[in-house]
């Protein structure tokens, strides 16, 4: 009997990264950081998040700006991973007690999760869509943290950007209308969850220095929140870290938003626990603390093996060179944005609006009602599945938007075993 080759783990990874079986791992090494700065997904992530700076600037999350039926779709998504939380909630955790039980309940909301990742996608999406169903929802389930460490750091907080990014790629999102509500609503929600998801299962942060001295696990809603108060800001950056300014502005700005959420879930001052956010809030300008920001977060966390070796690229996000001829630029910060401009114009016709009808006495219909409804005339909704789009994953159907694709969930044990600690290695 002939005895059996050796087989050597890195060749073995090394194939399956490389293969087409979805979207899979490619940056391993600082060898290959050059190649992802080259790629056509790094384009279209940075691209993205300098289209978003400069379309919410002046505007509030408590703003009228338009919100697309499409985005209130993929907000379910998230409606439904809350009730698993709810279903599979860990024991009330008492002085002494081990953290044991917490992460076994961690792991088994994320078996639950990614049972039901793909089916959930599909169903927030347009039919027409279906093929897309895999590379997005393997986007997502990476979004949510490691169930292998029980961590959660800005690597999965990049996936979700990639899920977005893929959303406007596939023209399930549009840019003209979806772009402020991709980060304001759709990007809100998902970090709403996340923050559930790390107190409930007291998830550590994976960031080796807090978040680059922000935050523990975020840092792209501080982007996108200084990115708000580059236009018209109501109050000064020394005072982002006042008491006052986060119970007044909480719920209108990212960024306050995550100051008063860092405020009750860390101990000591801002200078302790967050010392680059309480350095930034001596500066002057919010411009020049977002383009500090981007500049942070280009060299800082899309350089970072450790961030980027569990992410995963597939057709939307390729890793494949983008040879557009194309060149990065930065956001032009400061001025009012088109979204800003669009609402003043609308406020006005409101106004005027309200004053004939208050002389005349008989109703008119605004000039932003007009456009909107010639917008909806002019735009064909695709449908979305109510119960189960045509795609390979529902039971009978021809349609394959998983065709030829194996999606491969791990196989799951006891979690008091050892090998259950390694089902969901990243």
């Amino acid at each position: 009997m002939e005895p059996q080759s050796e087989v050597n783990p890195k060749r073995v990874a090394a194939f399956f990264r490389r293969s087409n079986l979805g979207p899979v791992c490619r940056v391993q090494s600082s060898s290959d950081i050059e190649s992802w700065l080259a790629s056509r997904a790094y384009f279209t992530l940075i691209t993205y998040l300098n289209d978003v700076s400069a379309e919410i600037q002046g505007i509030r999350n408590t703003d009228f700006f338009p919100i697309s039926k499409n985005i209130k779709r993929l907000m379910t998504i998230f409606d439904q991973l809350d009730s698993m939380i709810a279903t599979n909630s860990p024991a009330p955790l008492v002085p002494g007690a081990s953290m044991d039980s917490r992460s076994k309940s961690y792991r088994r909301w994320a078996h639950v999760m990614l049972r039901d990742i793909y089916q959930i996608v599909e169903k927030a999406v347009p039919s027409s869509k279906c093929r897309h169903v895999n590379e997005l929802g393997v986007y997502l389930s990476g979004s949510f943290g490691s169930t292998a460490k029980i961590e959660y750091g800005t690597g999965h907080e990049l996936s979700f950007l990639f899920f977005m990014c893929a959303l406007f790629k596939t023209e399930i999102l549009d840019k003209e209308e979806d772009l402020a509500a991709s980060a304001l609503i759709l990007f809100d929600r998902y970090l709403q969850f996340v923050r559930r998801l790390q107190v409930t299962y007291s998830v550590n942060s994976s960031n080796w220095h807090g978040g680059y001295s922000l935050d523990k696990f975020q840092f792209v809603p501080f982007i996108w929140g200084f990115a708000q108060l580059c236009h018209e800001a109501p109050f000064s950056p020394k005072k982002m870290l006042d008491e006052g300014t986060v119970a007044k502005y909480r719920g209108a700005y990212m960024l306050i938003d995550c100051v008063g959420h860092m405020a009750t879930t860390n101990i000591g001052t801002f200078a302790r626990h967050s010392s680059q956010l309480w350095s930034l809030a001596a500066l002057s300008s919010w411009t020049k603390i977002h383009r500090s920001l981007m500049f942070m977060y280009m060299e800082d966390i899309l350089m970072d093996v450790d961030n980027l070796n569990a992410l995963r690229f597939g057709e939307l996000m390729s890793f494949e060179e983008d040879k557009s001829g194309r060149h990065l630029g930065s956001a032009r910060m400061g001025v009012k944005s088109p979204l800003r401009r669009q609402m003043a114009e609308d406020q006005d016709d409101q106004d005027q609006d309200q004053d004939v009808t208050s002389r005349s006495g008989t109703p008119s219909i605004s000039r932003s009602e007009q456009n909107e409804t010639a917008r909806k005339k002019a735009k064909v909704e695709e449908p979305s599945s109510d119960c189960m789009s045509n795609s390979g994953l529902s039971l009978g159907s021809e349609c394959s938007s998983l065709s030829g694709v194996n999606v491969h969930l791990p196989t799951w044990l006891d979690d008091c075993t050892a090998t259950s600690k390694n089902a969901f290695e990243n």
